[in-house]
């Protein structure tokens, strides 16, 4: 390989890398804006999340503590992915009610197990939903969550786009319906990427904005 064939190479390669860094997300009017495009990373989604270094960090604990690696390694999942500014946000606002009424702070590692499993599996479907899986169905599909069978519901949004209706970026709103069938009654959040295919499932990431635990955090872990 002559000089000008390497740097050749290595212009293309931090050439992709910007492209990935910046196929990312922008907040705009609740939701966070991405261009689609579908993905394959050649491993399975447990390690997909672990791989993702400062992204992930949180939800894997939590998956180690329920000892669920096993289940996310190999079973067909849809994984609603859940930043570490989500787990954070939750946290930090529980702790400052429990420090209010004179309670010890408590963190991931030592908050009480059976309550994180029940919000945990929330953002985890049985199966596999791309959001090629979404396109004819106006109202949302409804899911039943790992484990607890907690309906869940995930219905894909087209923005405009050059005056074309429905032609600009997707993303989906992800909700908790609380067994209501009363949308107004669902707590809901939005996804900033969608469809990352692994060996075993897809994984859709929820938008850091969201608060783990669809609205019933502090509630459960109060006391």
């Amino acid at each position: 390989m002559n000089m000008q064939q390497f740097f050749t190479g290595k212009l293309l390669l931090v050439l992709t890398l910007a492209g990935m860094l910046t196929t990312g997300c922008r907040k705009d009017g609740g939701y966070y804006e991405y261009t689609k495009s579908r993905s394959q990373v050649p491993v399975n989604t447990y390690d997909y999340l672990k791989s993702q270094t400062g992204m992930f960090d949180s939800m894997v604990k939590v998956i180690n503590r329920l000892s669920l690696e096993r289940t996310v390694k190999s079973n067909k999942l849809t994984v609603l992915a859940v930043t570490n500014s989500s787990f954070a946000s939750a946290i930090k606002n529980l702790n400052i009610l429990r420090m209010e009424n004179n309670l010890q702070p408590v963190y991931l590692d030592n908050i009480e197990i059976n309550n994180l499993d029940t919000l945990l599996c929330r953002y985890i479907l049985p199966g596999v939903f791309p959001t090629d899986s979404l396109k004819n169905a106006p109202d949302g599909r409804l899911f039943s969550c790992l484990k607890f069978n907690t309906g869940m519901n995930m219905m894909l949004f087209s923005q405009s786009a050059s005056g074309l209706s429905k032609g600009g970026p997707q993303y989906i709103t992800y909700s908790d319906t609380k067994g209501s069938f009363y949308i107004s009654k669902w707590a809901r959040t939005n996804t900033s990427s969608m469809d990352m295919f692994t060996l075993n499932g897809v994984v859709h990431v929820i938008a850091p904005d969201h608060e783990f635990g669809f609205n019933e955090f502090i509630s459960r872990f109060k006391n």
